[in-house]
């Protein structure tokens, strides 16, 4: 009688071809995948280009100055991208530059044309190239993954945000933590304050005492030099330059306190390979006005303004004649108040640092690496005696000479280099020059 079926060893064979036709096919299959997204890509970034010079072409017809970005001139799904970009040249030619996710994701292009794109495929970053391009790399590759993000702002800085995101860097021999990249530069700010001491303050006749709030070196009305703030005194002088002669100050009248020190009763300072790493930055030291506070993005841009920081005279709190700049160049300030707002994965907070929850607490503070409390850089507009700072969420002004804590914030020299670690506070990046 004959038996219907397979033999086990057909059964075996047919299997092991199976899988080879499988072995085979499937890279070619995943090829063809990949070679479809990479046209897509290809397509849509010269369709944005092509409608972007349209619009670009209207706007000149009619006197128009609306913007053109790629959200006004395309119907792109912004789960399919992390950051697009128009620019035009002289000619009035687009070039757009995308920056996939989603399933776009690893691939970017640069400033195509409506005529021609090419999709770059990106790769992890490696150890050995500079901080800037290590931390866009992390950015373009990873993405939300390693919580970062490009902020809302017109300059488009890369922040690292949420409760604890992987940002740790071994500076000095102890923890700070990366703020983000800005430009050519990382900024970094010491994971713990170094102490609690007045922004700044000063003789009883002047301001009666209170300081006189500009960050700065700059000069009196008549000619005299002023050196800048007690505090700024303090971590360029002192805690970056190694001069233990100066005083610290925690009270106005220029009440006299101990510089901060070590458990070993030495004054705190930086080593010099720590200096060595620090670029002598031009800062943005302008005035806020007070009620700015709720607005992330205005704040942002006074923070970075040229108003000058007093307007006032002749009272007993505002009689001194220091004539107030917005630039300041040195080592070692302190972080933004937006700094702080962006840390926070609360996407309120990009453009109301002030929110409210129906229990009327602010929410900013949540899941908020960064969670500062006390000094912020910048010094209210039109009030000599008084200094931004926060308190539970709270932003608000207090008087310059208070004992407040304080987080020294530097940026990075643009050649410096990523070497180690993956960012956690127990393996935290490592860098070198």
């Amino acid at each position: 009688m004959k038996k219907s079926g397979f033999t086990l060893i057909e059964l075996l064979a047919v299997i092991a071809i199976l899988a080879i036709i499988l072995v085979i096919s499937i890279p070619k299959i995943l090829d063809v995948i990949e070679t479809s997204k990479i046209n897509t890509l290809k397509n849509t970034v010269k369709l944005i280009a092509d409608s972007a010079e349209k619009k670009y072409t209207e706007n000149e017809a009619f006197g128009e100055e609306e913007e053109i970005t790629c959200e006004s001139v395309s119907k792109l799904n912004k789960e399919d991208y992390n950051k697009c970009t128009i620019i035009f040249d002289e000619n009035g030619i687009a070039k757009v530059s995308i920056l996939g996710k989603g399933k776009f994701k690893g691939l970017k292009v640069i400033e195509a044309t409506k005529t021609s794109a090419e999709v770059i495929k990106l790769e992890s970053p490696k150890y050995g190239i500079t901080a800037v391009e290590y931390i866009n790399g992390l950015y373009e590759y990873y993405g939300d993954s390693y919580n970062l993000k490009i902020d809302n702002t017109k300059d488009q800085n890369v922040r690292y945000y949420g409760s604890n995101p992987n940002n740790y860097v071994n500076f000095n021999n102890e923890l700070w933590r990366i703020i983000g990249v800005f430009e050519d530069n990382v900024k970094l700010v010491r994971k713990d304050n170094l102490g609690w001491l007045s922004w700044d303050s000063s003789d009883l006749t002047i301001n009666r005492g209170y300081g006189i709030n500009q960050w700065g070196e700059s000069i009196d009305e008549d000619g005299n030099e002023y050196a800048g703030a007690d505090l700024q005194i303090y971590l360029n002088k002192m805690y970056y330059g190694g001069d233990t002669t100066l005083s610290c100050y925690d009270g106005p009248k220029n009440s006299i306190k101990v510089c901060p020190k070590d458990s070993k009763d030495n004054f705190l300072k930086l080593d010099e390979t720590a200096k060595s790493l620090i670029d002598n930055y031009k800062w943005n030291i302008n005035s806020i006005e007070l009620d700015m506070k709720s607005n992330t993005l205005l704040f942002y841009s006074a923070e970075r303004g040229t108003t000058s920081g007093k307007n006032c005279t002749g009272s007993g709190y505002c009689n001194d004649n220091v004539i107030r700049t917005t630039i300041w160049t040195g080592y070692i300030a302190l972080p933004y108040v937006t700094d702080w707002a962006y840390a926070s994965e609360n996407s309120i907070c990009e453009t109301n640092m002030q929110a409210q929850d129906s229990s009327n607490n602010y929410i900013c503070k949540n899941n908020n690496w960064m969670q500062k409390n006390g000094w912020f850089l910048s010094p209210i507009k039109n009030v000599a005696i008084s200094t931004w700072f926060i308190n539970t969420g709270s932003i608000g002004s207090n008087y310059s000479p208070s004992p407040l804590s304080f987080f020294p914030t530097i940026y990075l020299k643009s050649n410096v280099q990523v070497i180690d670690g993956n960012g956690t506070s127990s393996n935290p990046y490592m860098l070198k020059l």
